[in-house]
């Protein structure tokens, strides 16, 4: 006999009212930490200008996109970096939530827990299409890039990005719910966004690295994803890497889904 304390739950049902409620809870706790918000933004415009001034160099290098500016080769790059990034954010507050027993309260309401997941990952894709505008307009007024796109380029170039949001988001998100503390899961999820920042085509071209570095930077989901959004801003659209970052981003956040499904359900049995 199954007892009580044993039994496995029934799913609570989710609608998109309690949906719109958590993102904009989440939204709300972001403008409330107006520093938060800040250094969100003002870090990736910080690694635009470091980056495209320290290592503009590489542009002479043979394997260089001929005619192609250091800065137009570097900021979608960081469009896609930046979006890495903020995946450690959902991670942090999945884990500040659990620890300040939030979690807790949502198990007395009448809701399905996936929904703050899924609350939280809209909100990482809102915030994604914020940081795009930001660092393309700074890119645009302080170091002369160009975007050679029109306007529904600029549509595709969100849209390519917005898939590997939702899997940065759910990666992270389950990092914080395996780890639980805020403090280590900031750590955990540096050491996890680095080789994803530099293991990829980001800050130089994929051929110029080593055989072993290039096999990994190749594989890389936000590879796929910088190779898409870069051949959209500068005016050369290119169809197989945009179906490459959508199918790598779209299976590395099932993977992440179903990490945090498995996580979520042993944790209620």
């Amino acid at each position: 006999m199954i007892t009580t304390a044993h039994a496995i739950p029934e799913p609570r049902p989710w609608n998109v009212e309690q949906l719109t409620v958590l993102v904009a809870r989440n939204l709300r706790k972001t403008i409330r930490v107006p520093q938060l918000l800040m250094f969100s933004m003002a870090m990736p415009l910080a690694m635009l200008i470091l980056f495209s001034q320290v290592f503009r160099a590489i542009a002479d290098s043979g394997a260089f996109p001929p005619g192609v500016e250091y800065i137009d080769f570097i900021t979608p790059a960081l469009l896609a970096v930046s979006t890495v990034m903020s995946g450690t954010n959902s991670g942090v507050a999945i884990a500040t939530d659990a620890a300040a027993g939030i979690f807790d309260r949502f198990r007395t309401l009448p809701m399905g827990l996936p929904v703050v997941y899924v609350a939280r990952a809209l909100t990482d894709m809102a915030l994604t299409v914020v940081r795009v505008v930001v660092l393309l307009v700074a890119a645009w007024l302080l170091l002369g890039f160009e975007f050679h796109g029109d306007a529904a380029d600029l549509v595709v170039l969100v849209a390519v990005l917005l898939p590997l949001s939702l899997a940065m988001s759910a990666l992270f998100q389950l990092l914080g719910i395996r780890l639980g503390h805020p403090e280590v899961v900031q750590f955990a999820g540096m050491m996890l966004m680095m080789p994803f920042m530099f293991l990829s085509s980001a800050f130089a071209p994929v051929a110029t690295m080593p055989g072993w570095l290039r096999s990994m930077a190749e594989i890389n989901p936000v590879t796929h994803a910088i190779d898409a959004a870069r051949s959209v801003c500068l005016g050369n659209p290119d169809g197989g890497a945009m179906v490459a970052a959508v199918v790598s981003a779209a299976a590395l956040a099932s993977m992440a889904i179903l990490g945090i499904w498995h996580a979520a359900r042993s944790e209620l049995t």
